[in-house]
Order: structure tokens, then sequence, then C-alpha cells
């Protein structure tokens, strides 16, 4: 079987396990597949009787379906985000974390955010931080290695620095500066994110003397209470670089 039908076949048999129908157009922006393909499949399996259309674009097994969901289920391997990979559609849910973070060792609770759809319908294990969101704008694609969906890298830093308090999207962001889109992670935070990006750049930048690469107005964003809070972060992490020896502090 193409790893496209696969594909499909898949994510329509999770989301009949959830009662929900399967979006063509988020298929082919989360998995990168040929609209033209997938559309041919799903008329293959309607004219079956094993899908039906619910609304424009939009799909959903039939319950005569049943044992292909089953197949298509029993297929899954074993995979770190085992509850992820085995039940949540791709197309409903992703994993915020930037790339190349084994440095920064693994977090507790792993941020995932998912589709308001979904509330309700899903009981994820204790171990993920869960936030129910609107998906319209938010950037994320199929990791084939890891067999699960994860964050474009500027939206998982925007969603870090707003749901997950204890991660630290600082540091990745010190490490990354001239690689990370700041910008792009200033529109995609909520404002509390905002504050928190915002006075960590005014930290580095008058602590540092370095410019950041970015247009926004960090300094006035800046907040008095997110500085106190996490002073002593930001002095580890600034300072240990070898500023306070080249400014003579």
């Amino acid at each position: 079987m193409s790893r496209l039908r696969r594909v499909v076949l898949l994510q329509l048999a999770k989301a009949w396990k959830l009662g929900l129908p399967i979006s063509v157009g988020r298929l082919v922006k989360v998995f990168g597949l040929n609209s033209g393909l997938v559309y041919k499949f799903l008329r293959e399996l309607a004219r079956e009787g094993l899908v039906v259309e619910e609304a424009r674009g939009s799909w959903r097994l039939c319950d005569a379906g049943k044992a292909l969901a089953g197949y298509a289920l029993g297929s899954i391997p074993k995979n770190v985000y085992e509850y992820w990979a085995h039940v949540v559609p791709e197309v409903y849910y992703y994993i915020a974390e930037p790339p190349s973070i084994e440095w920064l060792g693994f977090p507790e609770k792993v941020l995932v955010i998912v589709d308001n759809a979904l509330e309700g319908r899903i009981e994820p294990p204790k171990n993920y931080i869960v936030v129910y969101k609107s998906m319209r704008g938010r950037r994320w694609r199929y990791d084939w290695d890891l067999g699960v969906s994860k964050g474009f890298a500027e939206q998982s830093l925007a969603d870090l620095l707003s749901y997950d308090l204890a991660y630290p999207v600082e540091q990745y962001i010190l490490f990354n500066i001239n690689r990370v889109d700041i910008d792009e992670v200033a529109r995609r935070v909520t404002p509390n994110g905002l504050r928190r990006l915002a006075t960590f750049l005014a930290f580095f930048r008058l602590s540092s003397g370095k410019p950041v690469p970015t247009r926004l107005n960090y300094l006035s964003l800046a907040d008095p209470e997110i500085l106190d809070r996490r002073l002593g972060e930001y002095i580890e992490l600034v300072y240990a670089n070898g500023v306070a020896e080249r400014r003579g502090i």
C-alpha cells in the first residue's frame, strides 16, 4: 500500500473512533500530500460505501468501514509518544517542541496543542500539558521520523512561551538568536507570552549590549513582574556565556 493511502486510512480510522471527520485540506497541509490523489482515493472508498463526504472537503469513515479501521489502527508501530500516535489524528494536534532540543534535556511534561473539537473526546496521559485551541492559522506538520505531528519552530516557541512556564524557551532563543524569526514568534504568542519574550530580549540587550534581530519594540513591552520572577534564571543564562567577563562586570 502506498504511503498516501496508508496515511489517509489511518487518519480516517482514528477520527472515526473519536466520532470526527477528516479535512482534506488539513491532510494535504500536515502530511504534504497531493490533493488530487487524496480525492481520487477517497472517491474509490466512497464507491465501495466505506466513506462519505459529509461537507465539502470533509470526509468521514462509515460504520461499514469498521474492519478497514481495525486494519489501519493495527498497523501503527511503537512510538515514544504512544498515546498521540495511536489515538489522535495528526490533523487535530501537534507537539509544541522546537527542533534539536536534546541539549536542553527533556521536559517533565510535553506541551501539546489540540483542536477544540477534541475537548472532552480524549483523555491524554498526565505527562502532557494539553491546551485546546482553534487550529486556524497554526503551523504544524507530520514528522515522518517521530511518527507524530510537530509544530514549526516559531509556532512551537510561541506556544511554549504562552503555555509552559517551566520550559527553557529563553535558552533555546538565546542559543539560536540569529536563526529564530523572532518577529514570527511575536506574531503567534499570547499577550502573556509576548511580555515574557519581550522581557527576556530586553534583559539580554541591556546585559550584553548585543542587538536583537527583530523589529519588535521589546524594551517598551518588558514586564517588571516577569523580570523579578525570572531574574535569577536570566542572570544564570546570559552571564554564564562570558558576558560578565567581556563587559567587566
